[in-house]
C-alpha cells in the first residue's frame, strides 16, 4: 500500500500542468471565433405552462376501451357509433346526431374530440 502511493502523487503533479495548458488552449481557440448574434427566436427552449392545447387536456393515467369510447360519445349526444382502426391514441369514429351522420377524430387517451366533420344526411 505505501508503494502505490508515491506513483499516485507522481501522476498528479504533471496531469495538473496538462489541464492548465489544455485549458488555455481553449480559451485561446474561442477567443478566435467570430460573434454570434443570437435572436430571441433563434434557440428552441423553453417552459410552457398551461399555454398549449393539449395543457388542458393532460392524458389519461390509461386509455379508453372501445366501450368506453362508446360511452363517452353516446354522453355527448351520439348514437349508432361505428369505430375505426385506432391510431397512435387516437381513432375515427362514424356517429349519428340528430338527422346527420359525422366523422369524428377522437382522442381516446385524453377522452377529447379533436375534430368532427359532417358527412351526410342520416337516412
Amino acid at each position: 500500500m505505501q508503494e502505490i502511493a508515491p506513483i499516485l502523487l507522481m501522476e498528479v503533479g504533471p496531469m495538473r500542468g496538462i489541464s492548465k495548458s489544455l485549458a488555455l488552449v481553449a480559451l485561446a481557440a474561442l477567443m478566435t471565433l467570430p460573434p454570434v448574434a443570437v435572436t430571441a427566436g433563434g434557440i428552441g427552449f423553453g417552459f410552457h405552462f398551461g399555454d398549449e392545447p393539449d395543457d388542458f387536456y393532460p392524458p389519461l393515467a390509461i386509455c379508453l376501451t372501445d366501450r368506453q369510447i362508446r360511452l363517452s360519445l353516446a354522453d355527448r349526444g351520439y348514437s349508432e357509433i361505428f369505430l375505426n382502426v385506432p391510431n397512435d391514441g387516437k381513432i375515427q369514429v362514424r356517429a349519428r346526431r340528430g338527422d346527420w351522420l359525422y366523422l369524428i377524430d377522437f382522442d381516446y387517451c385524453r377522452d377529447r374530440i379533436d375534430g368532427v366533420s359532417r358527412l351526410r344526411p342520416a337516412g
